[in-house]
């Protein structure tokens, strides 16, 4: 209970302060107080991005008066994993950085290099691991294709499958004992895609499914006596 009342009366007095803060001598009493000097600086949110950096650049602030912290000017847009940071200043001699990080949609490998691909279409090159990837490009293939794969992989949840191959004009996923094959339109991929299950139940063994002309869909396997 005590402690809610010095809150309280901590609190009313920044809200005090604040209030006066136009007032010349009054601005001079609060930033020469040392009771507002940062001293601790809390930084959540960090997986991918550079924690250490990042501690290091906000600790130079410590002992900093509270109402001068300003990280604006900061250049956080060097780490490519971060999208934006919010600060938050918690009275009396606290500071919170919130980092928003780019969220990776998936791992792709262009011959030797691996990038995730994220939720707003950055590339982002990280080292490879093979069991982080499961989409390989052959050769370098039009932004645009990328992109319209991007939103293909979401909607399909193509996530589940080990090995995807992109082309310069087509995709191969592989699944089980059979290839499905897809254009990168797509509304065109996905309207037939749905109809998979479908599809594979009538067939007793399939090599492919050929879901690259849009309202067409081409099979090539074994139908199942009662089909």
């Amino acid at each position: 209970m005590i402690k809610f009342y010095l809150k309280a009366v901590i609190m009313f007095l920044v809200v005090l302060l604040i209030a006066f803060w136009g007032y010349p001598n009054v601005k001079e009493v609060i930033l020469s107080f040392d009771y507002f000097d940062v001293k601790n600086i809390e930084i959540s949110g960090v997986i991918n991005g550079d924690g250490e950096r990042l501690k290091k650049m906000y600790e130079k602030h410590l002992g900093e008066n509270l109402f001068k912290f300003d990280v604006r000017a900061e250049k956080i847009t060097k780490d490519k994993w971060i999208e934006r940071v919010e600060v938050k200043r918690i009275w009396p001699s606290t500071v919170k950085i919130i980092v928003y990080e780019n969220k990776g949609l998936f791992t792709y490998k262009n011959d030797s290099e691996c990038f995730v691909y994220t939720f707003n279409s950055k590339k982002i090159q990280v080292k490879c691991s093979e069991n982080d990837v499961n989409v390989f490009m052959r050769n370098a293939i039009d932004s645009s294709y990328l992109k319209n794969f991007a939103e293909i992989y979401k909607k399909g949840s193509l996530n589940n499958y080990k090995k995807i191959v992109l082309k310069e004009s087509y995709f191969k996923i592989y699944k089980d004992s059979y290839e499905i094959k897809g254009s990168y339109s797509p509304d065109a991929f996905l309207k037939a895609y749905r109809l998979k299950d479908f599809l594979t139940e009538r067939y007793s063994s399939l090599e492919y499914l050929d879901l690259r002309v849009p309202g067409k869909i081409y099979v090539k396997g074994v139908l199942n006596e009662a089909g």
